[in-house]
């Protein structure tokens, strides 16, 4: 125990320092002393505290109160830890194997009295019961530190998020007139369902002009949908990297959350690149979960409730194979296709619906904020479309 105490105080000593270089080296204007200490003294707190500032500095509105940040990054800077108690005897088993194989061999080729099969048992044998006993021995010296280090702060981080949903969808139910939806909502995960919630209270956000144009995408919708017909959406910008893939992805959530069915979103380009990787990023912190392949066009699954499947998305020409050929709304996100594209072959109606091009952050200090500002922007508009189909 006393072992585990010294190795913990020194990992902390070592990430505090390092956290806290970094919080002078980034952080513009004043520093705060409060931060400073918490980073160099726990900086797992410190890192906690030091996102939910930043949180708070950004145009984004803040989502979650600062002990939940606490707990969130306690975990993020605990696994480091713990995976550093599990390297020791991974070292030990590797030197064990070769000390093994060595002592095999030395005695094979010293003596002749073993073959080269029994040593090969010899050897196997040996590594499987060093494993084994790696097993034991790590269940039994990390279960607690797991509990204590891991456990425990997501029971935290969950106990406020749930705390701040049920504040939340009061507020929704006082703050945020929505049409009642044609059926049941689809459930969405929890960390998707929280960034719906505050993307909910940024409708006033929204211009009166903007609002007529996504008012008239939902009446074609609604339309649809009475007639019985299937809506199937094609959002479209020049490369089908980023704007485009948001809205798909993002039209898809807003339709599940106010149970909208029968409404199918997709997405292409004038030409065909790649999903933009700090646009999966962005989505994978708004709460998706996302797999995927590698390549010059990786192709994504991409999931926000267990209660439908992944959407699949990759870039792609808006012609595709994999979108509808004809019956479907064409929307352009972006004003290059929209000129490119005065005519959308096999579109039953065309909605402009433009959005700047988080790309020309690409590689700067503020990459990460503008993406997050943008799919943010995309999200809230969507929800707003399908808050108006009835």
């Amino acid at each position: 125990m006393t072992a585990f105490l010294l190795s913990y105080f020194a990992y902390n000593i070592l990430v505090g320092l390092a956290l806290t270089i970094l919080y002078l080296i980034q952080t513009n204007g004043p520093k705060t002393p409060r931060i400073l200490l918490w980073l160099f003294f726990f900086p797992a707190v410190g890192l906690g505290f030091w996102r939910h500032a930043q949180m708070k500095e950004s145009e984004n509105p803040l989502v979650l109160p600062e002990k939940w940040f606490m707990w969130k990054y306690m975990v993020k800077v605990n696994w480091g830890f713990m995976l550093i108690l599990m390297v020791g005897p991974l070292v030990l088993i590797a030197l064990s194997a070769l000390g093994i194989l060595a002592g095999g061999t030395l005695n094979l080729e010293s003596y002749g009295m073993m073959t080269m099969e029994e040593v090969k048992g010899m050897i196997g044998a040996s590594l499987v019961m060093i494993a084994v006993l790696y097993i034991i021995i790590m269940f039994f010296v990390l279960i607690i530190p797991f509990l204590l280090l891991i456990v425990l702060p997501k029971s935290q981080a969950r106990s406020i998020e749930r705390q701040y949903l049920l504040a939340q969808k009061r507020a929704q139910a006082q703050a945020v007139p929505t049409p009642k939806p044609t059926t049941k909502p689809i459930q969405l995960f929890q960390d998707v369902h929280i960034y719906v919630l505050s993307c909910l209270h940024e409708f006033s956000s929204i211009s009166s002009s903007r609002k007529k144009e996504l008012e008239d995408v939902a009446r074609y919708i609604s339309q649809k949908l009475k007639q019985q017909e299937t809506v199937n959406l094609i959002f479209i910008c020049t490369h089908n990297s980023r704007r485009s893939q948001l809205a798909q992805i993002w039209a898809a959530v807003a339709a599940a959350n106010y149970g909208v069915r029968n409404v199918h979103c997709f997405s292409g380009g004038t030409e065909e690149t790649s999903f933009a990787k700090r646009a999966v990023e962005t989505l994978k912190q708004a709460g998706l979960k996302i797999d995927g392949t590698v390549g010059t066009n990786p192709r994504y699954t991409i999931r926000y409730s267990d209660e439908v499947g992944a959407l699949d998305c990759f870039s792609k020409k808006y012609d595709h194979a994999a979108n509808p050929q004809k019956g479907f709304a064409a929307l352009m996100t972006c004003s290059d296709a929209d000129v490119n594209c005065p005519f959308v072959p096999g579109a039953e109606v065309r909605y402009k619906l433009t959005y700047e091009d988080p790309k020309l952050s690409d590689r700067t200090p503020q990459e990460a904020e503008v993406y997050e500002v943008r799919s943010r922007q995309i999200a809230t508009e969507m929800l707003y479309l399908f808050s108006h189909v009835s």
